[in-house]
This record gives structure tokens, sequence and C-alpha cells, in this order.
């Protein structure tokens, strides 16, 4: 069974990964660490070289690749990773997905210092606006939990509970 997680930067995609990969005996595979380790780069000097367009390439062939395994694992999507061409629909595709519903408020208050979030940058208004652009596609995924005062051991749990009756 391979399993996705979809949402917004902030969200806790990388943490309830993590403590889901736990819960399940999985291996855990974070999509931008992947990134980073086939391109040898940091994801903000990436998006200066080749662009924001030039990224979302180098992250979709990435994402195709691995939901192909044949290895069960879960997965963290970037934030933008389902936004881009037909991401969303391979995700679902290929494996159980996950939005982590987050207020935006939440959010902002988590990512707003994150230097290695090159869309922060842009400012809190953008950044909200990207994030209504965004959800759209996060809406796609085959469930939504609500992440609003919880830990990321709490949403683990309830995506496993999830997982064990499909």
């Amino acid at each position: 069974m391979k399993v996705s997680l979809v949402g917004f930067m902030g969200s806790g995609k990388s943490s309830v990964g993590k403590e889901l990969s736990n819960l399940l005996d999985l291996p855990f595979v974070d999509l931008d660490e992947e990134i980073v380790i086939r391109t040898g780069k940091s994801i903000p000097s990436l998006f200066k070289e080749v662009g924001e367009k030039g990224f979302r390439e180098i992250e979709r062939e990435l994402l195709l690749e691995l939901l192909k395994l044949k290895k069960d694992f879960i997965l963290s999507t970037g934030g933008g990773t389902p936004t881009y061409k037909d991401s969303m629909e391979l995700i679902n595709r290929y494996s159980s997905s996950f939005y982590l519903k987050t207020p935006f408020s939440l959010l902002w208050e988590r990512i707003k210092e994150d230097k290695n979030r090159p869309l922060v940058s842009l400012g809190k208004e953008r950044v909200r606006e990207l994030f209504k652009e965004r959800e759209k596609f996060y809406e796609k995924a085959k469930f939504t939990l609500d992440c609003e005062g919880k830990t990321p051991q709490e949403v683990a749990r309830e995506i496993a509970l999830i997982l064990s009756s499909l």
C-alpha cells in the first residue's frame, strides 16, 4: 500500500508521515528531500536556477517514478505537487491520498519565518491567495482530515484507522 499526504506548506505532511511510517512499519519518503538528494541542490537554489516551472517538472518526474515502484511507503508531497499538470490524478491512481486540511492562519504561523520555503518571501497575502488556489487540488484527495488542534500522532492514528477499514 502506498499512502500520499497532500496539503499546503506547514500542514504537517512530514511530521504525520513519519508518525504513520512508524505506526504501519512502512518506509517514509519526503518528496522534497528526495529532490534534494537526487539533484544535490536545495529547494531554494533549484527555484533560483530553474524557476518554479522547472522545479515542478523535476518534482513530477520523481513523483511518477516513486509512485510506480513496486514497494509500499508513506509519501509526503510538496505543497505545490498536486497542482502541477496531472500530479493529483497520479497520486490518486497509485496511492491512498489524504489531504491534511489546516486553517491558513495556523499554516502562516508555522511557515512565516522558514527561509527554506521560497514562496514565503512573497508575503502573507500572496501566500494566502496561493493557498486558496491550491485548495481545490488538495480537495481531490480520496480522504480529507481536519488537522486543526490535533497532534501529528493523532492525525497518523486517524489515517491508520481509515486504512485498516479499506
